[in-house]
């Protein structure tokens, strides 16, 4: 008997040798969470306030804040306060033989370019007309170009306004540059420019002048 387990034992040990054990699989890796739909505890992704980057935005419509015609004339009276007075005092006062003149610009000063389409401003013809009777000169100093010379003295005057000088700006000057050396050229020929009047800052900017009567042009709107 004892031979006989000794044996059976010898024969079972290489058969469990030879047995591969099982080993358990590894479990496959959690999958990562997924984005819960609901209220985020944290900034809510959506419109943004300001501009996206590498988007393009256009300019604000300066139009839309612009007032209205009647508005817009209203603000020209008040601007020209007083414009009518000076010019009977200072014409009263004038040196024998001085020769007064007053400055204006065109756009939106003399010419309705930007509300009516290039009709002439109601106060700007009473206040030429004034001029007229007291013989003050009516002097054009614009930012046009100087190939605009022809159209721009028919339209003047085709809107009943007398031109006793127009200057322009040359080709590639600067707007204030052009202002100054108009003013320069009309005083050359012996004019005392006793007002200025204009709606933009390059009109104003530099000397030449005596008083200056600036029109609204709304944040450059109609400059």
């Amino acid at each position: 008997m004892r031979r006989l387990a000794a044996t059976l034992a010898a024969s079972v040990v290489p058969c469990l040798a030879a047995v591969p054990l099982a080993v358990p699989a590894a479990a496959p890796a959690s999958p990562a969470p997924a984005a819960v739909a609901g209220p985020v505890a944290g900034p809510v992704a959506g419109p943004v306030a300001g501009p996206v980057a590498g988007a393009t935005v256009g300019a604000p419509d300066r139009r839309a804040d612009v007032p209205s015609r009647e508005q817009w004339l209203a603000d020209v009276k008040t601007a020209m306060t007083g414009a009518r007075a000076y010019v009977r005092e200072r014409a009263a006062s004038a040196a024998p033989g001085e020769r007064l003149a007053v400055n204006f610009d065109i756009d939106n000063t003399v010419i309705a370019t930007y509300y009516d389409g290039g009709g002439p401003i109601p106060q700007m013809t009473k206040f030429v007309r004034l001029l007229q009777r007291k013989d003050v000169a009516v002097l054009f100093n614009t930012g046009r170009s100087a190939d605009q010379r022809a159209s721009t003295r028919a339209q003047l005057r085709r809107n009943g306004f007398p031109v006793d000088g127009l200057c322009l700006r040359g080709l590639g000057k600067t707007l204030p540059y052009g202002k100054q050396r108009c003013r320069d050229l009309f005083v050359a020929r012996g004019y005392t420019l006793i007002a200025n009047v204009g709606n933009n800052d390059t009109d104003f900017a530099g000397d030449g002048y005596e008083r200056a009567y600036r029109l609204p042009n709304y944040d450059g709107v109609l400059g």
